[in-house]
């Protein structure tokens, strides 16, 4: 699963893997992110893996970067605790409508702008901070809530839209755990190292003293 997942970010975040100064660089950044973000959050490694796998084309060409969809996922993932393949699945439905001429316009009309002075697109991570704000004094039951829900997922993606833009701030709290994750998986393995160490040493203490008995 991690050599999966190591392929996939590779190929998907072309972009980032340059700015990063090459794949080794990369995968020791992304590796770390994946670690430290399970860790806090109820979401496991296995899980981020799949939805960097199916969904990290989609997010890449919208503009995002590896750490804002693991921050994306978990906020997801850690809320409704469907399956990382329907929550990967649901994700990239949404990336894609998100983006839509007609999307922005319904948003724009509402104060929200999801795209720069140039005319590009901000980004699906800086896009669902500006949906968690302008429509955070916009009541649930509001019908012009439900179309924008609605018109970001569709029907069967409503589940995974809603999490996205209230719980937007366990999505910058494991971006900023992401962020600072460096060295997370170089301190896991010497700790792993120090127990094989000191169980070898016991074993050697427990056979040299068999030896001694005989």
């Amino acid at each position: 699963d991690t050599t999966e997942g190591a392929i996939a970010l590779l190929r998907q975040f072309g972009a980032e893997v340059r700015r990063a100064g090459g794949e080794a660089a990369f995968l020791e950044k992304s590796l770390d992110a994946i670690t430290a973000v399970s860790k806090k959050f109820a979401v496991e490694s296995s899980d981020i893996i799949t939805a960097i796998r199916k969904t990290g084309g989609v997010f890449a060409a919208a503009g995002g970067e590896v750490n804002e969809l693991i921050a994306l996922f978990t906020s997801v993932r850690a809320t409704t605790r469907e399956s990382a393949d329907t929550i990967a699945t649901g994700l990239r439905t949404i990336f894609t409508r998100i983006q839509r001429s007609e999307t922005v316009d319904q948003l724009k009309a509402l104060g929200i702008q999801l795209q720069d002075s140039q005319g590009r697109f901000v980004g699906a991570y800086k896009a669902f901070e500006l949906l968690s704000k302008g429509l955070r004094g916009l009541d649930p039951r509001d019908y012009r809530f439900a179309e924008i829900v609605e018109s970001l997922g569709g029907f069967r993606q409503v589940g995974k839209v809603i999490p996205l833009i209230q719980q937007f701030k366990t999505s910058q709290q494991a971006l900023n755990i992401a962020i600072q994750s460096s060295g997370t998986v170089s301190a896991d393995a010497e700790k792993a190292q120090d127990t094989l160490a000191n169980r070898i040493d016991k074993t050697k203490q427990s056979f040299d003293s068999l030896i001694r008995s005989f």
